[in-house]
């Protein structure tokens, strides 16, 4: 089969890898398409020292099963699933306590299994077993499918926020994350979704959605939220922006007692960020974090999928071959995208669509 391999930060190999090995206790699954994360451009460029090289990457993805071992119960051949793929590892005190996306056992698609930008991938035993496989509603379509798993993180951080109907949330940052967020927090009720971002064409993009779009780069960000909620602030800001200054600045966009989600991680050497403590205590301030999802996610990142809660078409802006997937990278690199989808065979549906056809390698 091809699959892109990862080796080290800046080489990633599209290449040809024996097909995966049916077992008594594991699926197989032909990949149908697999949207391109962060974390694969954060491999693709710094790279990630969980990551066990070589390693077949890519995680947020909808395929079909084509092997089932005979020790697993509950999936048929051609049935459609998806993954949760932080693999959890049932025995440890954060698992007893129903945390296994914090689980530090966990073993991820991707890193320490292999991943589904091929055309096939292994669900390994510990997945079934925990319950990550999820099966897609027929009335979701493939790509919108592919969204789930990152959907699923937006999920756990607005539970812990606690965003409901009524609500007047700010989205920080416009990339597919922040994108993704704004279009859950308008499904869970919201009456007001604001969103800020800094770089064309995103700013294009995001105006697609229907949320105030706040130009974060021309425009007054804490005077066009006090305009939009008569003075008060928002009920709650989610970070999406792995900057110091966006975290740092989010305490004064919300209400007093407002909640502040810090959802994008910094990276490792410049994580440290200052608060002003007075604005805090005097305002009553919740700042939590959110890290990654559990299986449940998933599955309510999909019913809200499937309630038509989200506009994914306009979340999808790409569509790449395997063989270009170093295009969608770059795409993502310099922010000209929102979502890019991998077609690991190209795709079905549109075989004469250019863009997916391989144009070169790396």
């Amino acid at each position: 089969m091809r699959a892109a391999v990862y080796y080290a930060p800046g080489d990633i190999r599209i290449e040809d890898r024996p097909d995966p090995a049916p077992a008594d206790n594991n699926l197989i699954v032909r990949v149908d398409c697999c949207a391109v994360c962060g974390t694969d451009l954060k491999l693709a460029t710094i790279g990630n020292p969980r990551c066990r090289p070589p390693r077949v990457i890519g995680h947020e993805m909808v395929g079909h099963v084509v092997h089932v071992g005979r020790e697993v119960r509950g999936f048929s051949p051609g049935d459609r699933i998806t993954l949760a793929t932080t693999i959890a590892c049932g025995a440890c005190a954060y698992c007893a306590l129903g945390l296994g996306n914090v689980c530090p056992n966990a073993t991820p698609i991707s890193y320490d299994f292999d991943g589904a930008f091929a055309d096939y991938l292994a669900v390994p035993p510990q997945a079934v077993a925990g319950g990550n496989v999820v099966r897609v509603p027929d009335s979701v379509p493939d790509e919108a499918a592919a969204l789930s798993e990152p959907l699923s993180c937006a999920v756990n951080a607005q539970q812990i926020a606690g965003v409901k109907p009524g609500d007047r949330v700010l989205v920080i940052g416009g990339g597919p994350l922040g994108a993704l967020n704004a279009e859950l927090a308008k499904a869970l009720g919201a009456s007001l979704v604001m969103i800020v971002a800094r770089s064309e064409p995103r700013l294009s993009m995001l105006r697609r959605l229907s949320h105030r779009v706040i130009n974060g780069a021309r425009e007054d960000v804490r005077g066009a939220v006090l305009d939009s909620t008569s003075g008060m602030g928002a009920d709650v800001a989610i970070v999406c922006a792995p900057t110091r200054e966006a975290c740092e600045e989010a305490v004064d966009y919300v209400r007093k007692g407002g909640t502040v989600s810090l959802f994008a991680s910094l990276p490792k050497d410049a994580d440290g960020i200052t608060l002003d403590s007075r604005t805090v205590h005097y305002g009553e301030l919740r700042i939590v974090g959110a890290s990654d999802s559990r299986p449940e996610h998933v599955r309510r990142a999909l019913d809200i999928i499937a309630a038509g809660g989200i506009d994914y078409n306009h979340i999808v802006t790409h569509r790449v071959s395997l063989e270009r997937l170093w295009d969608g990278l770059e795409l993502m690199k310099n922010r000209q995208c929102l979502k890019v989808i991998v077609y690991p065979r190209g795709r079905t549906d549109n075989p004469e669509d250019g863009y997916c056809q391989p144009s070169r390698t790396r």
